[in-house]
């Protein structure tokens, strides 16, 4: 990697300016949506809403969470590169890409290129120039956001296809420009609304990136500022290139759908961003797609060598290399000192505490600065260069400097007061060596009379008060006066000397004991806390596992319970067609018998008759042999007349059993 050129950060690492205020923006203009809204009819609205400019719509409908922080920090780790249209982070040690590529996939816009993006060819026609004096705008001109919800209001009795042009419009200006509310749009592009489909079907997708990009490379992140077009893809592009960010911060939808734009709803709130995004482990760098299709096409684009080795590492990398912080240089190309934490320090000089600080090194937001003095500085709060020139607490002290405060006062009186009381401590105790010396020299002289000069100067210095001299003691000039008088030996200035350092030795042991116990203290307090949320956390956690848990039996109870209605509903319809079928079956059946009930006694009626007709013609065949011989006429005639007879008898017969089989049980006893 030594040999490979890569781009350079644009802030040095763990010094990226921390957000002053959220970063403006004018893609969330409720008014404008809510005029389109109630200007256009159902159909209108749901035809608007489903072509492809329509997912503007449907991401305001969403009403998503704006996280200035988590934008902010994403693009203070920015590299620098050359190229305009598109935007390197570092995440830790991995390089992220927010290109064109990447923003036609979270928005499903057309992004295909063409030339004269920005300027295309529109001829001015009469029905363009009523149009655009019925929205109050000159011809020469793009109609603004403010002049575009006036007209929405009156709008009611045009034409259809005129307030769809208001409501492509609307999403022109409010969405993929993004300008100030008062600001005109660009008349070349929105004239193309003369043309629904032209309009419809136009690469709005690069159009709205470029203005996007051209906002952001003209930007200060230092101080606060304002982004022009559709910022808020930046926030979606972070959470779908850092999945656990995105999990975790940005309230992804259940049903996620194919467009990541409308996945998240969004969180607002002061987090903690900065260290959450160098906390990720999973990273997607960029949309993959072929080497020759990586870099989208622009005209008057730049070459980046350092940008083509990042994609050529990545395509040329075996599967397990990953990316290091050795691969990157850590100081970046512009300095920036954070105001907030600008470091002096304020050096002890024999007892003296003095504060020196250069008004070139301070930035004053107003006439009366303020200062911040914390006791103890937090390790997190010092930066790297700077954690080995801090001095030990007890020889010097820094103070972050932005101003004057009452804190600093305080420590300004405290550290006088110090001074003073250590001043005065020491002339007390010159004062009883002094006092002591004045009884030795009366003895030797044999002064009797001021029996209690000396012994009262001596009770009087004893006695008094670390702070203040009691009324009615001498002078410090008064025992200087009587110290010229009398000097003192040096054996006795040594052992007070050896005395004093002792002392001062002793409670500086004790005041390095006392900070040590206080720090081990601290220490303690911190990780019996930690301890706690930890434990606090764990139990959350599973009694999170536990409500997901009976949630889950209940939703399988539930689930069971419906199988088993389910069940029973089946074998209840099965017992019915069964109980059915059988009811059926047996209906037959007993059609059955009683038809074949009835032919049998058609049959058994129709052969008895046959048998009577036999027996009578017997009978009549023998009263005629037995009467007197008639001519053979007659007995031709009775020949004929009972076959007659027979033919009639086998008739009826067949009559009855058509019948029977027709169900007319009636008719056949009325033929028999």
């Amino acid at each position: 990697m030594d040999s490979l050129e890569l781009p350079k950060r644009i802030f040095t690492l763990g010094e990226e300016p921390f957000p002053i205020k959220s970063i403006a923006y004018h893609t969330d203009d409720s008014k404008l949506f809510y005029a389109v809204r109630d200007a256009l009819h159902d159909d209108e609205y749901e035809e608007l809403k489903e072509s492809r400019l329509g997912v503007f719509l449907k991401f305001k409908e969403m009403d998503f969470g704006w996280a200035s922080r988590l934008v902010h920090y994403m693009l203070c780790f920015q590299l620098n590169i050359k190229k305009k249209h598109e935007l390197w982070s570092l995440v830790g040690a991995d390089p992220v890409r927010f290109s064109l590529i990447e923003f036609e996939q979270l928005t499903g816009l057309n992004c295909e290129y063409i030339e004269h993006l920005e300027n295309p060819r529109c001829e001015v026609t009469n029905e363009m120039a009523s149009f655009w004096e019925r929205i109050g705008v000159s011809v020469d001109a793009g109609p603004s956001s403010e002049q575009i919800k006036r007209a929405l209001k009156r709008c009611q009795e045009w034409s259809r296809n005129d307030r769809m042009r208001l409501g492509y419009l609307a999403i022109f200006s409010g969405f993929i420009e993004g300008r100030k509310y008062s600001s005109a749009t660009r008349a070349s592009l929105a004239r193309l609304v003369m043309d629904l489909e032209r309009f419809e079907n136009y690469p709005w997708g690069r159009v709205a990136f470029k203005v996007l990009m051209d906002s952001l490379r003209a930007k200060d992140f230092t101080k606060s500022y304002i982004v022009d077009g559709f910022i808020q893809v930046l926030q979606v592009w972070i959470y779908h290139a850092l999945p656990e960010l995105g999990a975790n911060y940005g309230n992804p939808l259940p049903n996620r759908p194919s467009l990541p734009l409308l996945a998240f709803k969004g969180g607002k709130g002061r987090k903690c961003f900065k260290d959450a995004i160098s906390r990720q482990t999973r990273v997607i760098n960029y949309v993959e797609r072929n080497i020759k299709e990586i870099f989208p096409k622009w005209d008057n684009d730049r070459e980046d060598v350092s940008v083509e080795n990042i994609i050529q590492v990545r395509f040329n990398a075996p599967p397990s290399w990953k990316w290091t912080m050795n691969c990157w240089e850590d100081e970046g190309i512009y300095p920036w000192t954070n105001p907030k934490t600008h470091v002096v320090y304020v050096k002890e000089e024999s007892s003296v505490k003095s504060l020196v600080v250069r008004e070139e090194d301070i930035e004053r937001p107003s006439k009366r600065a303020r200062i911040e003095a914390p006791a103890e500085p937090r390790s997190e709060d010092i930066p790297d260069n700077l954690s080995g020139a801090i001095p030990d607490a007890r020889s010097e002290a820094f103070i972050p400097v932005s101003g004057v405060d009452k804190a600093y006062i305080e420590k300004c009186f405290k550290d006088l007061t110090d001074v003073m009381r250590d001043g005065f401590g020491t002339c007390l105790k010159e004062m009883k060596l002094l006092g002591n010396r004045m009884d030795v020299m009366e003895k030797k002289l044999g002064i009797t009379g001021k029996e209690s000069s000396s012994h009262d100067l001596q009770q009087t210095t004893s006695s008094l008060p670390k702070r203040r001299l009691e009324h009615g003691s001498e002078s410090v000039n008064g025992a200087k006066a009587r110290q010229d008088e009398e000097p003192i030996s040096s054996k006795a200035l040594s052992v007070e000397a050896k005395e004093k350092e002792v002392k001062e030795g002793k409670e500086k042991e004790l005041k390095e004991k006392e900070l040590k116990e206080k720090a081990n203290k601290g220490l303690e307090k911190a990780l019996a806390k930690a301890k706690e949320a930890k434990a606090n956390e764990a139990k959350a956690q599973e009694a999170k596992a536990k409500e997901k848990e009976a949630k889950a039996k209940e939703k399988e109870a539930k689930a069971k319970k419906k199988e088993a209605k389910a069940k029973e509903k089946e074998a209840k319809a099965k017992e019915k067609e069964t109980k059915e079928k059988e009811e059926k079956e047996a209906k037959e059946k007993e059609e059955k018998e009683e038809k074949e009930a009835k032919e049998k006694e058609a049959k058994l009626t129709a052969e008895a008759w046959l048998e009577e007709a036999k027996l009578e013609e017997e009978a009549k065949a023998k009263e005629t042999a037995d009467k007197v011989k008639e001519p053979d006429e007659s007995a031709a005639e009775a020949s004929v007349v009972l076959m007659d007879k027979d033919e009639d008898t086998v008739s009826d017969v067949k009559m009855q059993d058509k019948d029977e089989d027709t169900g007319g049980r009636g008719q056949s006893q009325r033929g028999c």
